[in-house]
């Protein structure tokens, strides 16, 4: 495709309507192919040859699986990414799309915005795909010159002649392996069988020279390589085959990484279920019956009338409390590293930080807290309403951390696009060796005497992340404690 030459499309559907509507969405920026079952869209595949294909799932005759399955596993064709559009939304449902080869998902009815952003992912991943075909292409040609096993067998399949390249691969002089039997001598027992037929197709024309095929070789240390071949064919001047021509390239180490690539994906699949499962429990199995646990000791707490017996009552029910506390963080925070992108909504700064200090007043009361803010007005920004949860957390760590009858400053500045909200204690402060460790992962400095689990503000970081804004932390200019800060974009 040149640079001046559109993508091109194409959208199958039985439904005219559908299909109207994904050419309204697309033809400013794509040439848009329609196909309306799945034998013409088959059909258009590879008389076009489209960039992509956006597929529907439910069509009479042919539906989406199968003529996704064709595409991949009949056609022998580069990269085309393909789309399902379907009103299915069952797990078994995208299984089923994955295992017939789609690369991602719509939901009808389909929305622009949610089309645009999963064409130009997957236009890039295909454009990324097709440069690197290309270089393993020339890769190939070159290989193929200068650093293949390249060898000519008889009808007999005896060894007439050999590179320089390919006797070295074997580990002999060349005229030590010459006129020997190339199969009994080199390819391993339990594929001669196999090898041989091929030969014999081969000579006999049945099929097809340069047909790619692979089979290992023992070579001279007794060591089995692996290679891949490609064969054709010589003939006599009555044109009648003589000799086959093998070219051979050692791929021994390739299948090594692919298995290990492979073995590493299992791994990572099963270590994402473990982690998907490992949340379930955290939500369900575990949260159910602490709250029921916190709900009988509050009611022991108000009947229980020992004072002993009542101190050891309210010990349990902190400590619940703060099992709770730690599951629903863990749990939360799972959900978020889960989540590639979100939504965002006008929001009014002001209202939401004023709205969390107030669910704070009886904390910051009791330790007698100064609250100094400095924002009147509104500050409309871009967020997604998970912010809110920030401003949560780190309004939660400066009263917890900072000191009795001391103050804690909430601050929105204005630096040109964007605001920044810091929260500022009087605490003890940060070390700065442990700035950064503050925001990873069940990292707590103080732990003594303080409630929390240790994960807010990795819950902090990975939503300040999710908005493609900045966070940290530094130390109070104005004496003890920290000012923890982030940015938000402006709303226009």
């Amino acid at each position: 495709m040149t640079s001046m030459s559109k993508h091109k499309i194409l959208v199958v559907d039985d439904e005219v309507l559908n299909v109207e509507l994904m050419r309204a969405y697309l033809s400013n920026d794509y040439d848009v192919i329609s196909a309306y079952n799945g034998k013409d869209a088959l059909e258009k595949v590879k008389a076009e040859k489209p960039d992509m294909i956006l597929l529907d799932v439910m069509m009479p005759e042919m539906d989406g699986y199968e003529v996704c399955r064709i595409i991949r596993h009949d056609y022998q064709m580069n990269f085309i990414p393909i789309i399902m559009v379907t009103a299915l939304t069952s797990k078994d449902d995208h299984n089923r799309g994955i295992e017939a080869g789609a690369d991602d998902f719509l939901k009808k009815p389909v929305g622009k915005f949610e089309l645009d952003k999963k064409i130009s992912s997957l236009l890039r991943i295909k454009l990324q795909h097709d440069n690197l075909l290309s270089d393993r292409n020339k890769a190939y040609d070159y290989m193929d010159y200068v650093g293949v096993l390249i060898a000519v067998l008889d009808k007999n399949y005896n060894l007439v002649h050999i590179n320089k390249k390919g006797s070295d691969f074997l580990g002999y002089k060349k005229d030590r392996v010459l006129n020997t039997s190339w199969i009994s001598s080199f390819v391993p027992e339990n594929y001669a069988e196999h090898v041989e037929k091929t030969y014999d197709e081969l000579m006999e024309g049945s099929i097809k020279v340069n047909e790619y095929h692979e089979y290992p070789l023992i070579i001279g240390s007794g060591e089995e390589r692996h290679f891949m071949w490609y064969d054709s064919v010589l003939r006599d001047e009555e044109g009648n085959i003589s000799n086959i021509v093998i070219s051979g390239e050692d791929i021994t180490e390739r299948r090594k990484a692919e298995i290990q690539l492979q073995d590493y994906a299992h791994q990572l699949e099963r270590s994402n279920e473990l982690k998907d499962l490992f949340t379930d429990i955290l939500r369900h199995d575990l949260l159910n019956p602490a709250g029921l646990i916190r709900s009988f000791t509050e009611i022991l707490i108000e009947i229980e009338m020992d004072e002993r017996k009542k101190h050891i009552i309210n010990n349990i029910n902190a400590s619940t409390s703060k099992l709770i506390d730690l599951i629903e963080g863990a749990a939360h925070l799972a959900k978020l590293e889960s989540m590639e992108e979100i939504g965002f909504v006008r929001v009014d700064l002001a209202s939401l930080l004023q709205d969390s200090i107030e669910n704070f007043a009886l904390d910051i009361e009791n330790k007698s807290i100064e609250m100094s803010t400095s924002f009147e007005g509104d500050y409309p920004a871009m967020a997604n309403p998970m912010i809110e949860r920030v401003f949560s957390n780190l309004l939660s760590n400066a009263v917890k951390y900072t000191s009795d009858e001391s103050m804690v400053k909430v601050m929105i500045d204005d630096t040109g696009d964007k605001w920044k909200i810091s929260f500022t204690d009087q605490g003890d402060g940060i070390p700065d060796k442990d700035k950064l460790a503050v925001f990873e992962r069940f990292k707590r400095l103080h732990k003594d005497n303080i409630r929390g689990t240790g994960i807010g503000l990795a819950i902090v970081k990975r939503i300040v992340d999710l908005h493609n804004e900045q966070v940290g932390v530094i130390d109070n200019p104005d004496g003890k404690g920290s000012i923890f800060w982030l940015t938000l974009k402006k709303a226009q």
